[in-house]
Parts: C-alpha cells; sequence; structure tokens
C-alpha cells in the first residue's frame, strides 16, 4: 500500500455517455486514512463515493503538469483562485460531493492533504484527515493508473473523441524533451496544450544558459506573470558569481547533513542542521557572534552588496550559489546588510547539501522542500532559538526585545520575531 491511493472500481450502468459509463466506487486513501468515507444526514456512512469517474479524470488530466510540478510560490502567500483551481479536487465536483483533498509539490516530493469537509449542498460530511509527503512517482502511478481505468471504461463503452481521451493521448505520447518543457510550464502554474508564445520562447532561449536545475528552479519560484522579470533578475544573479570572491566549504564539507525524510516538515531538516554545524565548529548556541563566526570560517563576506548588483531587497529570487568542489561562490543581491547575511547563510546549506560536488542553485522564494530546508537554516544560524529564549521573559519577549536582539546579530527583526514565534516565545507591541 502507498501512502496515497485513488481506486475506481466500476458499476454497471446502462447509457452510453461519459457520466454512464464510467459510474464508479471511488476509494480515496491518505497516508491510511479513508478520506473518502463520508456520512449522510441519517447517519448512514460509507467509505467509497459512488460517482462518475470521468470528471474527476478530466480535471486531473487538465491539471496534469501544474498538478504534479507547481508548489506554492511563497510561504507567505494565501491560496488563491486559479492556485486552487489547478489544486484542490474541490475544482472537480461537478456536482458531485468531493472531499476537500489538495495535492501540491514540494520539489522532489508531493504533499497531499485532505481536511474533513461540511457539504451543504449534498446534506453529507466527510469526516476524515489525512496528510503525506511522498516521492513524486507514487502519486503520479495512482494519478495515472486511475485515469487510464477511466479511459479504458469509455472505450468499453465505446464513447469516443471525449476531451479526456483527446488529451490523455498528447499526455501518454510525450516523449522525454517534450516532457521537460512540460514539466517547466507546469511548474509556472500552466499547461503546456494552451501556453503563451512569449512564455515558451523565453524558456526555450533560457534552457541553454541556466540549465535544467537552474530553469527548474526558477519556474517553482516565479508565477507565469513574474516569469520574464523574475528570469532577467536570476541571470544577474548567476553572472554575478562570476565576479565574487571564493568561499570554501572545506572546514564543513566532511560533516554529513541531517537526511532528508519525507515524514518530518521540510524545516526540521535546515533547523538540525545549524545545530549540528555549530556543535561540530564548538559554537554555542547562544553566542551572538555564532553566525559571523561561520562567515569567517568559511571566508563569506557579507559586508559588502555583490558588484553591479541592483536593489532587491524583496524578491522571488534574492541569490545564487555555485558549488565547485570545495569551493563556493554566492550572489547576494540584496541592498541591507541583515538581508545579505540571511541570503549568505541559505547559501551555505544549498552548497553544503548540493546533490553533487559541482552544482549551481538559485535562492528563491519558493515552498518547496529545500527551499524551506535553506531558509529554516538560515533563521537558526542567524538567530538562534536557544538565545532568543535567554532573552525571554516568561516565555515573551517585546517589540523592542527583537529589534535589540536582531541589531546584535546583523539580523533582519523579521526573523528574530519569527524565530520566537515558531518557537513558542510570544513577541508583545505588535
Amino acid at each position: 500500500m502507498s501512502g496515497f491511493e485513488i481506486l475506481a472500481d466500476p458499476l454497471p450502468q446502462e447509457g452510453r455517455n461519459e457520466a454512464d459509463a464510467t459510474l464508479s466506487n471511488i476509494l480515496i486513501r491518505v497516508n491510511g486514512s479513508d478520506v473518502s468515507e463520508f456520512v449522510d444526514a441519517k447517519g448512514i456512512g460509507s467509505k467509497r463515493l459512488q460517482i462518475p469517474a470521468y470528471y474527476l479524470a478530466e480535471w486531473i488530466v487538465e491539471n496534469w503538469w501544474p498538478l504534479l510540478w507547481e508548489p506554492r510560490k511563497s510561504e507567505d502567500d494565501g491560496d488563491d483562485a486559479g492556485f486552487l483551481s489547478r489544486h484542490s479536487l474541490l475544482s472537480a465536483q461537478h456536482g458531485f460531493a468531493l472531499p476537500k483533498l489538495s495535492i501540491v509539490a514540494l520539489g522532489k516530493s508531493l504533499e497531499v492533504l485532505a481536511l474533513p469537509r461540511q457539504v451543504p449542498f449534498a446534506d453529507v460530511r466527510f469526516r476524515n484527515r489525512g496528510h503525506i509527503s511522498c516521492s513524486r512517482d507514487i502519486v503520479e502511478d495512482q494519478l495515472r493508473n486511475f485515469v487510464q481505468s477511466t479511459v479504458a471504461r469509455l472505450e468499453e463503452a465505446r464513447v469516443s473523441d471525449t476531451w479526456l481521451q483527446d488529451t490523455w493521448t498528447l499526455i501518454a505520447e510525450t516523449d522525454s524533451d517534450e516532457a521537460k518543457f512540460c514539466r517547466f510550464v507546469g511548474a509556472l502554474g500552466l499547461s503546456p496544450y494552451d501556453v503563451d508564445d512569449s512564455i515558451a520562447l523565453l524558456i526555450e532561449q533560457l534552457l541553454p544558459t541556466l540549465g535544467d536545475r537552474l530553469l527548474m528552479d526558477l519556474c517553482l519560484a516565479s508565477t507565469a506573470v513574474q516569469f520574464p522579470t523574475v528570469a532577467s533578475v536570476a541571470q544577474q544573479a548567476m553572472e554575478m558569481t562570476k565576479g565574487v570572491s571564493t568561499s570554501t566549504l572545506s572546514p564543513i564539507e566532511s560533516i554529513p547533513l541531517p537526511k532528508e525524510n519525507l515524514a518530518l516538515p521540510a524545516y526540521r531538516r535546515g533547523v538540525q542542521a545549524a545545530e549540528f554545524l555549530r556543535r561540530r565548529l564548538n559554537i554555542k548556541d547562544i553566542d551572538v557572534g555564532g553566525a559571523s563566526r561561520v562567515f569567517d570560517i568559511l571566508e563569506i563576506d557579507t559586508s559588502t552588496q555583490s558588484s553591479n548588483a541592483q536593489t532587491y531587497d524583496d524578491v522571488v529570487v534574492t541569490g545564487a550559489v555555485v558549488r565547485n568542489d570545495s569551493e563556493m561562490k554566492i550572489a547576494m543581491l540584496q541592498q541591507k546588510e541583515s538581508k545579505r547575511r540571511f541570503a549568505g547563510a541559505r547559501a551555505i546549506f544549498s552548497a553544503w547539501s548540493s546533490d553533487s560536488l559541482n552544482e549551481i542553485r538559485l535562492l528563491t522564494s519558493a515552498v518547496t522542500r529545500d527551499q524551506q530546508a535553506n531558509r529554516a537554516f538560515a533563521a537558526e544560524l542567524t538567530a538562534p532559538k536557544a538565545l532568543i529564549r535567554s532573552r525571554a521573559k516568561n516565555s515573551q519577549l517585546s517589540m523592542a526585545g527583537v529589534f535589540d536582539l536582531a541589531a546584535e546579530l546583523q539580523i533582519g527583526a523579521d526573523v528574530v520575531k519569527k524565530q520566537a514565534l515558531n518557537n513558542g516565545i510570544r513577541v508583545s507591541g505588535f
């Protein structure tokens, strides 16, 4: 049994339309929880939905590439209607009640989340919740099998030329080069079958200069509207890495990172990595100068803005890091040193955790596991929670205390405040 399952058992039904041909008992299971289970007003329940599979399969196919590849673009952004239409099963109801389930990319993995839901128009209640982060292959296989079985049901019933069948054929016949393009477009929240020509052309132009990994970093962080502007910033960041001074990973490259565990939130790995790094470098977690000592050991200079950089303090792309064996070059685009220190700390984690000894990564606002982890690492390295606790009284820190500590740490007050709140310390006066 996988962490996510969507199963359809056919039900006999007379008729030759899409709905009749695909009437099914549908079971949806997330991390062992039957999230399709519901009870009606009379208290009668069922684990399976008796609905046509066609409309759900049609929604999956319509959103295939964004569903598998588009993450939330920012941790601070709410889910807008467009994003929900591509990632929430509620957009596939077509008059039939479905559980409140979302599927959202986290980079290399996918998060599947189902929450209890009352459905007034159907007078039913979905009562189970389920949550899991699992590999994209697991979710994709389940979705593919569900769609394929639905298409097979249509063919058996001699229903042909539907939008579902035609579009699924396009997806099924996608070759490796086409799939690469489709993944980039999907990460932007678009369908490759109706993407604007200007976006398609820009992707084709950027691929030779940025390469697969950086272009995907860019698409994961950017919306379609932002893409041309953000692409320009990313290109500038990459160009800047050529002229910055060289930093070193030698003092820490032999230190093993905490292993990635999809069962845990991504931030846990970043926090644990910062704590482990301090211990190995004999830096106390209440040392105000701890982050500065790490920067000195790794020869990272955050005192000046990278040459020729424009002012970019609040953008989707905040920097880039190039690892070449034990060396790294970090481009930091921010005007304020406090923000450059945070970007520099993020770059340490990105280079340290790289998949190979020669890798280039962007630092972005995307809600992917690697970007979440490097932000958490930077927060803990530059504003240790133990230090914040030592300054708090009765688990409370005043806003004045936040600003004072931020000044000592040479980091943004927003980082200190968020670290406090995330670790159970109340912040008064804001």
